[in-house]
């Protein structure tokens, strides 16, 4: 009888020891790891950067603020504004293709700069001198680089003369190149023409002088 009861016994403890044994073998659980604080945004500064005149002339700008100011006389040199209580940082060079990088859409919306072309002429004449004629293939590349629709032509005299007639010698001369202008195919509409005489000198001279650089007619491309 005893040897009959062992099965059952040995049966009727097995469920707890697959019981702890399943137990005892389940993984156990560890928490996820708590992300770290997002980082806060980096302090929104200004850029400012001095682009190349398209007349190769220099130029300067100065950056000032309640802090301080900055001066930047060289293309391509920048500052930095954090704010209005910090001054502009020291200027510091950026070179072409990062300022495209930084500032590409910005340039491409910018209008296209203007060229501006200066024609002088002999004494009390209409006529070219032989250095500006040589400078009319470049005006008409200009305007077709720009496609241009606007052309000024102002003309100018020195002092030679009285007002009245330094004022119709500027506008002859105006005329004269756009006469030029018209006979390579540009449009007539395209070209707005008028006339300072002597008072816009170049050269700032009394009255009865004959100065070259006041006898010209200043030609502005758009």
């Amino acid at each position: 009888m005893q040897r009959g009861l062992m099965p059952g016994k040995w049966f009727s403890h097995a469920p707890v020891l697959l019981l702890i044994l399943y137990c005892g073998c389940t993984p156990k659980t560890t928490p996820a790891p708590v992300p770290p604080p997002p980082q806060p945004p980096a302090p929104a500064q200004n850029l400012v950067v001095l682009l190349p005149n398209t007349d190769g002339l220099p130029s300067s700008i100065t950056v000032t603020n309640s802090a301080g100011s900055q001066v930047i006389d060289h293309a391509y040199q920048a500052v930095r504004v954090g704010s209005a209580s910090i001054a502009p940082s020291q200027p510091f060079p950026m070179d072409e293709p990062e300022v495209q990088r930084v500032f590409g859409s910005l340039l491409d919306a910018l209008p296209t700069a203007e060229r501006v072309f200066t024609l002088y002429f002999g004494e009390d004449s209409e006529m070219l001198v032989a250095e500006s004629q040589a400078q009319i293939p470049a005006i008409f590349e200009a305007i077709r680089q720009q496609h241009s629709t606007a052309i000024t032509l102002i003309g100018h005299t020195d002092t030679t003369a009285d007002r009245q007639y330094n004022y119709k010698l500027g506008l002859r001369r105006a005329n004269r190149v756009a006469e030029i202008l018209r006979a390579q195919g540009i449009n007539n509409d395209d070209v707005f023409i008028d006339s300072h005489g002597d008072t816009d000198l170049a050269v700032k001279t009394g009255p009865g002088v004959a100065e070259r650089l006041n006898r010209r007619v200043e030609v502005t491309v758009r």
